[in-house]
């Protein structure tokens, strides 16, 4: 009875924390209808979500009994991801105030000039955060003239492996909803911003090794070490659901399993780090101008470290890929929501939303992990 209760309180909290993040993107882009209240429009899309949920639930067997499941899953995914497409060439990138694809963009064309990068002005003026495994994934896309791509594609991906995995024909379909009926996923993709496909990417990765490897995260120590790598050097944040999976199985390696794992590790980031290391500026401009000084502007320094020491105590308790992205969930609502709320008490609501004074697109980092969690 007490295990029911608290998997309800954990289901509460996870739509909770679903419907106010999305409900903050509702309320700030909503604003720009002058027709009509931005808090309708908030109301109408809980009403929304809230009915699908409920009528989900009601027709629950139906769908996880239902023979066509695989025709319209797919048919859902190619509608999605043609509408993905059409929106990014519909939307100028040099029209938008986010920066987010032409700092990647940026970071591309002159790695590729053999340039340091991280003083290099975007379209709105800005320096670049991206670290160069992000560069990476953008890659294909520059190439191909459209970085923007890189969501739909990741969308496809994603759904893919959705489908691919062992989830029940229900789950696989929750989590493509509650994806696509997120404002804060739809504002990325509108934006053509990495930052949730860098994400989605990642559970990819964690549920495939998970999936695959769940007895012995290490049995591929060479792969995996290679795969961490590439994947810390995309964002800073990406840690702590890597260090959530793999810590604690980390720790039960013999001691020349360890050392080859780190240096492996050390290596194959030395060789992602090569076009930035080869091409780096004096002190001055690296301390002024790196990735990290941008990734770290919008958060209490206390609550980062803490965001990044807590998984390793937690790391026992993420044994399955689900525990894995509900402890993430949480450690970075720790990190997130207190300065989001911080940021509020000292600014005031209206500056942080309507004003920009805090990127609420940080927020939606923690989307991934509710409809992984549920």
């Amino acid at each position: 009875m007490l295990r029911t209760n608290n998997r309800i309180y954990q289901v509460v909290f996870l739509l909770f924390m679903y419907l106010f993040i999305n409900g903050l993107f509702v309320i700030k882009y909503g604003e720009r209808l002058k027709i009509i209240s931005e808090f309708i429009i908030l109301f109408g899309y809980c009403f929304l979500v809230l009915g699908i949920l409920y009528l989900f639930k009601k027709y629950l067997k139906k769908i996880q009994e239902y023979r066509s499941f695989n025709i319209l899953y797919w048919i859902l995914i190619f509608v999605v991801f043609c509408f993905f497409i059409i929106l990014n060439f519909l939307i100028d990138g040099n029209s938008l105030n986010t920066d987010r694809w032409s700092a990647m963009q940026v970071t591309i064309e002159y790695i590729l000039k053999g340039v340091y990068p991280y003083n290099q002005l975007d379209h709105l003026g800005q320096t670049s955060s991206n670290l160069p495994s992000l560069s990476y994934l953008g890659l294909p896309f520059y190439m191909l003239g459209n970085i923007g791509l890189l969501q739909p594609f990741v969308f496809l991906g994603f759904s893919f492996w959705i489908f691919k995995s062992n989830r029940l024909q229900s789950k696989k379909l929750l989590i493509i909803l509650l994806l696509i009926m997120s404002p804060a996923y739809l504002w990325e993709v509108a934006a053509k911003s990495d930052l949730m496909s860098n994400l989605l990417l990642l559970i990819i990765f964690i549920d495939y090794w998970k999936e695959k490897y769940n007895e012995n995260s290490f049995q591929k120590l060479e792969i995996l070490a290679f795969i961490v790598a590439f994947f810390s050097l995309t964002r800073g944040i990406v840690i702590i659901p890597l260090t959530l999976m793999l810590f604690y199985d980390f720790l039960k390696l013999k001691i020349r399993l360890k050392f080859k794992f780190v240096i492996i590790f050390i290596i194959s980031l030395f060789v992602l780090l090569l076009p930035i290391l080869l091409v780096l500026p004096e002190f001055e401009v690296l301390s002024e101008h790196n990735p990290f000084n941008h990734q770290t502007k919008y958060a209490p320094k206390f609550l980062i470290i803490l965001s990044l020491l807590s998984p390793f105590f937690l790391s026992k308790y993420s044994k399955s890929s689900t525990n894995v992205y509900k402890i993430t969930f949480y450690v970075l609502s720790f990190l997130l929501i207190p300065a989001f709320i911080l940021n509020v008490y000292e600014e005031g609501f209206y500056n942080n939303i309507y004003e920009n004074l805090f990127d609420i697109s940080y927020l939606g980092m923690i989307i991934p992990f509710i409809i992984m969690s549920k």
